[in-house]
């Protein structure tokens, strides 16, 4: 099969859903998820082509990831992977790993804790009529961007204006199928982007944030600390990561180094395992029944991923990935 190169022809193969985005900015745009639910549905590899100089949006990114997708990256006559580097070719079916005489290009040398925050918190509510979904959301997206989220929606852009009574009133007419809802805040120069996905569980409602916004060097840590002690008595876990790829909820296409863990929040939900020792110091947050504990991970005796990996360990959580 002729290749689908040299402009922007999508092509369905017997493989893969080929799209082509000329764009400065691709978004998860409604057209788009639809194409990812097909993929998946007919066991397709959905593939998203974009010039080198594009950026994708978060929401789009962890779709592609969710749907086991990939990011093309298209310079001249040669494909890449937009998140690894790694060069790629047409085999007549689809974007597949080149040649290994390609060359890959050389590693990323990102400075540390240079990038983007990314924010991931996870709430357990019990299912109540009263359950108002939402509050994590505005307390991160405050923090980050010093206002209330912009809006929400099913796709980008959004089409709501950001409303927590309307927010969770939408996830209840869909209950109990899961929701997943792009979220949007910050001005337009420097947005913060996220994907707030709500499902049933055994024990009740799952919450579950992931919120890409502005770099580091602009937020105060202060803002991040007072997030921990805000969320302290109502959420499951918060890790907060710095990724040098991505800034303001976007992604280049220029590869990078993974996130590094910055901090993570282990709410009073969560018990140590008697037998694990402590290998950083954590600061405990609130009082009694609900008392949680903070662990700062860019300045201890590891590196940021080892304790991270520590800490959750010591409590029981799997290792995020």
């Amino acid at each position: 099969m002729d290749e689908p190169m040299n402009g922007a022809t999508d092509t369905i193969t017997d493989r893969a859903v080929v799209l082509h985005q000329d764009r400065a900015v691709v978004g998860l745009a409604p057209w788009l998820a639809e194409a990812a639910v097909d993929a998946v549905r007919d066991g397709l590899l959905l593939q998203v082509v974009t010039p080198a100089d594009g950026v994708i949006t978060y929401p789009l990114e962890m779709m592609l990831a969710q749907a086991q997708g990939q990011w093309v990256v298209r310079t001249g006559d040669r494909y890449r992977d937009g998140l690894t580097g790694l060069p790629l070719r047409w085999d007549g079916h689809r974007f597949a790993g080149a040649d290994a005489s390609q060359p890959a290009g050389s590693p990323p040398d990102d400075a540390p804790w240079t990038g983007g925050l990314e924010i991931q918190i996870v709430t357990l509510h019990p299912a109540t009529e009263a359950l108002r979904l939402g509050a994590s959301t505005e307390a991160a997206v405050r923090a980050l961007t010093g206002g209330d989220p912009a809006g929400w929606g099913v796709a980008e852009p959004v089409t709501e204006p950001w409303s927590r009574h309307d927010l969770t009133a939408f996830c209840r007419t869909r209950a109990p199928a899961p929701t997943s809802l792009t979220i949007v805040g910050g001005e337009r120069t420097s947005p913060t982007l996220g994907v707030l996905t709500v499902e049933r569980v055994d024990v009740g409602l799952r919450e579950q944030l992931r919120l890409a916004g502005p770099p580091l060097s602009t937020v105060e840590e202060t803002a991040v600390e007072g997030l921990a002690e805000k969320l302290a008595g109502t959420a499951r876990s918060m890790i907060v990561t710095v990724h040098p790829g991505r800034s303001g909820g976007l992604r280049s296409s220029t590869p990078s180094m993974p996130a590094l863990p910055w901090g993570i929040l282990v709410g009073h939900q969560e018990s140590p395992v008697e037998s694990a020792q402590d290998v950083v110091m954590g600061r405990p947050l609130g009082r009694g029944a609900r008392r949680a504990w903070w662990y700062r991970l860019d300045g201890g005796p590891g590196a940021p991923y080892e304790m991270l990996g520590a800490v959750m360990r010591r409590y029981g959580l799997n290792v995020p990935r």
